[in-house]
């Protein structure tokens, strides 16, 4: 059983990496068994489609997001400290698991009705909780901010874009880029 559970997360993480590289539509599973190191046939041991191994690569990133996020904001007070470690949390899961984020956020409209259907209630779910933080911090800590969705989604978006840029052993460290954006963020939110 556990030689199928990792095979399973092998074909997983081959597929996010293929479906980011050449796009899901451009993608074919024999070149991902081969990439699995699999026969062609075998990955249907483990997926009955290539729309089911889309499916679970973003059904799993939002489920683990939402798990991880919740983890991280145990025990912050201030949405502030909410905020920041929103930031950091954001910024690191996106350029430690480039593949399956960029699958996430970019190859929505390949999924089915359904499965659309079923991604973006976790994606809601998701963004529910930063803006939560958002309107918190208008009511306690007087933010200036007219549309908490709105700064939410912007968040969401600047945070997710580092991965399309950081290089290890840059100029910045994570930690410092996430302190940057939550200057950045918070001198536009702080009372006038």
């Amino acid at each position: 059983m556990a030689d199928s559970i990792s095979r399973r997360e092998i074909i997983l993480q081959q597929a996010a990496h293929l479906f980011r590289e050449k796009g899901y539509p451009g993608a074919n599973l024999r070149e991902l068994a081969r990439r699995a190191g699999i026969q062609g046939g075998s990955i249907y041991h483990h997926f009955a489609s290539k729309q089911e191994i889309l499916f679970q690569l973003m059904d799993q990133t939002m489920s683990d997001m939402i798990a991880r996020l919740t983890e991280q904001l145990s025990g912050a007070q201030s949405p502030f400290e909410k905020l920041c470690r929103t930031i950091h949390f954001h910024i690191d899961y996106h350029v430690t698991g480039p593949d399956q984020t960029y699958i996430t956020d970019e190859e929505l409209r390949n999924l089915e009705p359904e499965n659309y259907l079923k991604v973006v209630a976790k994606r809601d779910r998701y963004q529910k909780i930063i803006e939560e933080i958002m309107r918190s911090g208008k009511a306690e800590a007087n933010w200036q901010l007219d549309e908490p969705k709105l700064y939410t989604r912007a968040l969401i978006k600047m945070c997710a874009g580092v991965s399309t840029w950081y290089k290890p052993g840059g100029g910045m460290s994570i930690d410092q880029i996430a302190e940057a954006y939550i200057k950045l963020l918070c001198n536009g939110l702080l009372p006038r």
